[in-house]
């Protein structure tokens, strides 16, 4: 597939339809081989390109027809670039055209109304932390005829100062972001574990903004995030806490915070509560639940759209492990219904867990029912929401029919996975996963050898075992379904014996 059929296909029908109004913006145009192009291309594109030439020059004109393409490449990304700016509604772009618009009125000497969206856009960018585009702005407003507008020239220079000391402050934080970030990279590939917290405070310090950290919750969270993503490959959440904590009780909040500092506030309490939550500390978990609900009370509209579907699905998460399984039943299915604005990966994780509630809810139909709706292939699945993703889907598949009693089909499943190698050189953690697969299949092929003793010693010695509170949570509900068919009890009650550790 080449780049000009990639990108028609990722129209939706809407922005097809929409498209053709903008390819006429300018004049309509009867019978347009542009625009014939194009939905040849959007509804048909396994037609090859001897087809597509047969269909749009009877000559088989290619010169023509390569012409074609590239004026029909050009009105694509016009269209998609219009839509971006359309649809960006992120504070750097509406600083951005607050002072554009300036500019074009002190051009024109209309400086009053000039000064007037020179102010707004500072008073934009220091709200959102963009000192950088603040002393830019600044320095713009020092060339404005300040007699005439009745503007005292030592606030703006003072004001500037601030902005340019803020403006490097961030300059050397961005750096030392990316020293740290690499540094634990790095670590990843060393044997020896790395101490993630002596590294962030000796280049925090070695660039002077220990004290910056606390009087900025921004930093801190650019901080977090950064280590978090080091520990998120190895699910190595136990011990990323402690370090998360100490960050998060550490920010000083003025008495009247800016709104930025309570969005960052938000984005800390979310993280917090979701790495509690996998270390299994649920109480805990849910304090902090508790507080970003509070929160999202205080957040701007978009930053509580933004939040809202994670707050939901963690939400259930803690409601289905804390033994309300009827409750994160109930609240999921009430998450699809009030129609949040989800992105692609939280779709299919809302539906892998609610397949999951059900499951261990032992309505194994229904719960098969909620997988049967992933319409797309496990290579999108896999690009969206990563191979885990795929993989926790495969073996839910294969418990349920299992419980289904589609032994045959089970099995089949079992080959097909074996074949996928999901331990390849890529994801060595996934090695785990064909150790489990072999352990299911003996299961499978005869399902009273679960409990022999035989059976019992080979799962003990299959896995490198550490403490319950240091496993994976996610890899617990998988084992626990396994270790159900050797206790002889309901997986229900052996997951949540199995991570009772508060």
């Amino acid at each position: 597939m080449d780049a000009l059929v990639e990108i028609i296909k990722t129209f939706s029908a809407g922005e097809a339809s929409e498209f053709t109004t903008f390819i006429n913006r300018l004049k309509r145009k009867q019978n347009r081989k542009d625009l014939e192009l194009f939905w040849l291309l959007y509804r048909e594109d396994t037609l090859d390109k001897q087809s597509l030439l047969k269909r749009l020059y009877s000559d088989g004109n290619k010169v023509a027809y390569h012409a074609l393409r590239k004026k029909l490449l050009r009105h694509v990304t016009d269209y998609i670039f219009s839509k971006q700016l359309r649809e960006d509604y992120t504070s750097e772009t509406q600083v951005s055209a607050y002072v554009g618009l300036a500019r074009y009125l002190s051009e024109h000497n209309i400086d009053t109304l000039a000064w007037k969206y020179l102010r707004k856009a500072e008073q934009m960018a220091v709200k959102t932390e963009q000192y950088a585009m603040a002393n830019q702005i600044a320095r713009q407003q020092l060339d404005m005829p300040l007699h005439q507008l009745k503007q005292d020239i030592e606030p703006v220079l003072q004001r500037k100062k601030n902005y340019l000391q803020l403006a490097i402050e961030d300059d050397r934080a961005d750096t030392a972001y990316k020293i740290i970030h690499y540094h634990l990279q790095q670590s990843k590939r060393d044997v020896e574990a790395t101490d993630v917290q002596s590294v962030i405070e000796q280049i925090l310090s070695e660039y002077e903004l220990t004290g910056a950290v606390s009087r900025r919750p921004s930093m801190v969270y650019r901080l977090m995030s950064i280590a978090r993503s080091a520990v998120k490959s190895s699910k190595s959440y136990y011990g990323f806490e402690p370090l998360l904590l100490q960050y998060y009780k550490g920010v000083e909040l003025g008495d009247e915070p800016s709104d930025n500092d309570q969005l960052y506030m938000a984005r800390l309490q979310y993280m917090i509560a979701h790495t509690l939550f996998r270390n299994k500390k649920f109480k805990q978990a849910h304090d902090y639940i508790y507080l970003l609900r509070e929160q999202l009370r205080i957040v701007s509209k978009t930053e509580y759209t933004r939040l809202l579907p994670r707050f939901t699905q963690l939400y259930c998460a803690l409601r289905f492990f804390s033994g309300h399984i009827n409750e994160a039943i109930r609240m999921v299915d009430a998450a699809f219904m009030q129609k949040l604005r989800l992105k692609p990966e939280e779709v299919l994780n809302l539906k892998l867990n609610k397949a999951i509630y059900h499951f261990y809810n032992e309505d194994h139909k229904v719960a098969l029912q909620e997988l049967l709706p992933v319409e797309h292939s496990n290579a999108w699945c896999a690009k969206v929401a990563g191979i885990e993703w795929v993989v926790k889907k495969e073996l839910l598949e294969l418990f349920i029919q299992y419980e289904l009693g589609n032994y045959d089909i089970a099995s089949n499943k079992i080959r097909a996975m074996q074949r996928h190698k999901y331990s390849s050189g890529k994801l060595p953690q996934m090695e785990r996963v064909l150790v489990f697969l072999n352990l299911i299949n003996q299961i499978v092929d005869d399902p009273a050898v679960a409990q022999t003793r035989q059976f019992y010693d080979l799962v003990e010695g299959s896995f490198d075992w550490i403490p319950i509170e240091q496993e994976d949570l996610h890899a617990s509900v998988y084992y626990a379904w396994m270790k159900s068919k050797i206790v002889d009890q309901k997986p229900y009650k052996v997951l949540l014996d199995l991570i009772l550790i508060e």
